[in-house]
């Protein structure tokens, strides 16, 4: 009994070592399956980081090309932008003195030297040279014009569309932009030009004036502590900076050279010379000067020479001839009286050039309301053809050619038409033209919305005719008002 106990103990002993051989043996496969799980999950990651970092190679490779070719494309297309404030920033006078033409090129080959100038000085180490110069000159036009006339600067407002003409096409890349009455908006313009053009990487600098006009301030404040854009930004000082633009600390240049340094002279009081030099010789009369109409002397066509036979004298002291047969012959009258001159048309202007619109009658509330009813059932009538006789387009207009229009009707086309504003604005010597060229109420206008509201300040009193063949002539009553 002793050897089975002893027998079945160590039996015991050995399923206990089989249980914890088994034990362990699962734990090893368990162990491996765990191990072999995570051996994949780190092949895969290996595997998605090399095609990963191939993807990465292609693309930096392709950034690469890309940025050495906008490099390329950028080195080669630099820039600088001059935002010139006109209404501030006046041309010398010598500039105007030069004449219309001269003058506004002199003024863009001054300022384009100039401004190449510092940039040398800005850029040692760049060739400046290749950068092109784009420059505008941002003003109410009409507005500075009459200043620099009042000013006895320039002879006639005219002179101003002149010079800025001739400024455009000197340079390129230089531009006299008209934003008409109101100061703010030549201050809208040049701020968004400012915003639209600093963030350009081919913008390399800009120069930014004049320095006296503290509205500019706010949006020039918000650079001044970008490092990056403050060292692009130039301000050129036409009269003193004012204190608010010395604070921001941006570099400062004077082009005394091409703007003016101080304010326009006081207004002096033009001599009034009823025939300018440029107008065709024609000097009007006493009785022309006194309000007597201008007329026409034609030279009287010499009498024939008188005859013997009486018919024939009678004849020629009649102006016609007559031939007198025997035995009461029949008598045939050739009048030989020179054919009228046709009437010359032309244009109304006033003192200074400017188109001015006669003014219309009222037309007939009734032939309004016709007028109206015939657009509704047949369409819009042409305003070529109902207003000067004659249509360019013919068969092929847009508009009604077929209706008869009564006089009143003809009218309120008129007034129809004249609503339109005209592009040449007052500057437009098509006696043709049917639209309208200024506003018609001037000063007085209180529409939030007026066509014409660059012309409100605009003289209204025609003073001369001027002719479709050229020819000009001053109005007695326009000319007596001014003796």
């Amino acid at each position: 009994m002793d050897g089975l106990s002893t027998f079945s103990a160590r039996l015991e002993g050995i399923k206990k070592a089989d249980d914890e051989r088994a034990a362990f043996l699962e734990e090893v496969i368990k162990a491996y399956d765990e191990l072999k799980l995570k051996f994949d999950e780190r092949t895969d990651d290996y595997n998605n980081e090399v095609a990963s970092r191939r993807l990465w190679q292609s693309k930096a490779s392709q950034s690469e090309q890309a940025l050495a070719q906008h490099k390329q494309a950028s080195a080669s297309k630099n820039f600088v932008v001059a935002l010139i404030d006109g209404d501030g920033a006046i041309f010398q006078d010598w500039l105007y003195s030069l004449g219309r033409g001269e003058g506004g090129a002199e003024a863009a080959h001054q300022l384009h030297t100039a401004l190449q100038n510092h940039l040398k000085e800005i850029y040692p180490d760049q060739n400046v040279a290749d950068w092109e110069i784009v420059a505008q000159v941002v003003l109410n036009l009409s507005g500075l014009a009459k200043k620099l006339h009042d000013s006895g600067i320039i002879s006639n407002p005219n002179e101003l569309h002149a010079f800025g003409r001739a400024f455009g096409l000197a340079q390129p890349l230089f531009s006299f932009v008209d934003v008409g009455n109101g100061k703010e908006r030549a201050d809208h313009k040049i701020r968004e030009t400012l915003r639209l053009y600093l963030p350009i990487a081919q913008c390399k600098h800009v120069f930014f004036g004049p320095c006296s006009d503290n509205g500019y301030l706010p949006v020039l404040e918000s650079y001044r502590r970008d490092l990056s854009m403050a060292s692009r930004i130039t301000l050129i000082e036409t009269r003193p900076a004012e204190a608010g633009f010395v604070t921001l600390g941006l570099r400062r240049i004077k082009l005394d050279l091409v703007f003016r340094t101080d304010n326009l002279p006081s207004k002096t009081v033009p001599v009034f010379s009823p025939t300018p030099a440029s107008t065709p010789a024609r000097t009007p009369s006493a009785s022309q000067a006194s309000g007597a109409p201008l007329t026409q002397h034609v030279s009287k066509p010499a009498s024939p020479a008188p005859s013997s036979d009486s018919t024939s004298s009678a004849a020629a002291a009649s102006g016609s001839w007559a031939s007198v047969g025997k035995n009461g012959a029949k008598s045939k009258t050739i009048n030989i009286a020179s054919d009228p001159k046709p009437k010359r048309r032309f244009i109304l202007v006033n003192a200074h050039d400017e188109r001015v619109d006669p003014e219309l009658p009222k037309f007939d509330p009734g032939a309004e309301g016709r007028y109206t009813e015939r657009v509704k059932a047949k369409g819009k009538c042409c305003n070529n053809l109902y207003l000067t006789g004659k249509c360019p387009a013919g068969k092929y207009c847009d508009y009604v050619h077929t209706e008869k229009l009564t006089p009143g009707e003809i009218l309120v086309l008129k007034h129809k038409a004249r609503s339109r504003s005209c592009q040449q604005k007052s500057w437009c010597e098509d006696v043709d033209c049917t639209f309208g060229h200024h506003c018609k109420f001037g000063r007085s206008c209180h529409l939030d919305y007026c066509y014409f509201s660059d012309t409100h300040g605009m003289d209204t009193q025609p003073a001369k005719r001027k002719f479709e063949d050229g020819g000009e002539e001053w109005l007695p009553q326009y000319l007596k008002g001014a003796a």
